[in-house]
């Protein structure tokens, strides 16, 4: 989650080919590729100043993570503001999870949740499972378990293992749905080792018979991702 983006790299160079700030920002990939964090530092501030959301987001994560500056979440979140009003939905995620853990600012899950979902409504899949996340314990929002399966659902069906976790628990544990433990095993054996994916699997396999075991692993296999839209 808080390695410096490259995502927008490639575009950045057919789009403004020729652009100061698309020479700064390279100029800062380059350099913090190659642990040179302080040039990292001054070029994506020369890219962020001609309004370059992707050397903003990048600059929030450096004083996130103390990259080549002490620890600041302060600044982190301003450069996360900048870039998160411009769009970006890397950087929409981190400021709405800052607003969550009361980085920088007092918590606050009802702010968090209207960041994540600017990122989710653009098909971002860890914006789709943060606000999941939000609607299954009913912080920020009201407790709406069917929101949260639909938004869980977005995000898995892009790869997402967290969302994909998520759908097997929900189907395992009934949450706004009848237990389905064949739908459950499907959705934690296509979570692979995240979290508690294998103690789920195991608790599952123990009350179902070996066909639907072999249903569900066939499922599974027929799954196909969905084109992420980012």
């Amino acid at each position: 989650m808080y390695k410096v983006s490259k995502y927008f790299l490639p575009l950045i160079f057919v789009l403004a080919a020729g652009l100061t700030f698309a020479d700064d920002f390279s100029d800062g990939v380059s350099a913090y590729e190659q642990g040179d964090f302080p040039t990292a530092l001054e070029s994506f501030k020369a890219a962020a100043a001609k309004g370059n959301a992707d050397a903003q987001f990048n600059l929030g994560l450096m004083y996130l993570n103390a990259e080549g500056v002490p620890e600041d979440y302060k600044q982190a979140m301003s450069w996360f503001q900048q870039s998160a009003d411009q769009g970006n939905v890397r950087a929409q995620v981190n400021l709405g999870r800052m607003y969550a853990k009361g980085k920088a600012v007092v918590s606050n899950h009802g702010i968090a949740a209207s960041w994540f979902r600017k990122a989710a409504d653009q098909g971002y899949a860890d914006a789709q499972y943060s606000l999941g996340i939000l609607y299954v314990t009913g912080t920020g929002v009201p407790r709406d378990f069917a929101k949260a399966r639909e938004l869980f659902l977005k995000a898995a069906n892009q790869s997402n293992a967290s969302g994909q976790y998520q759908m097997g628990l929900i189907y395992l544990k009934g949450r706004g749905v009848d237990i389905n433990m064949v739908e459950a095993y499907k959705w934690l054996s296509l979570a692979g080792d995240y979290d508690d994916s294998a103690v789920y699997r195991k608790f599952a396999e123990a009350k179902m018979t070996k066909e639907q075991v072999s249903e569900a692993l066939a499922l599974a296999q027929a799954w196909k991702p969905e084109k992420p839209a980012q």
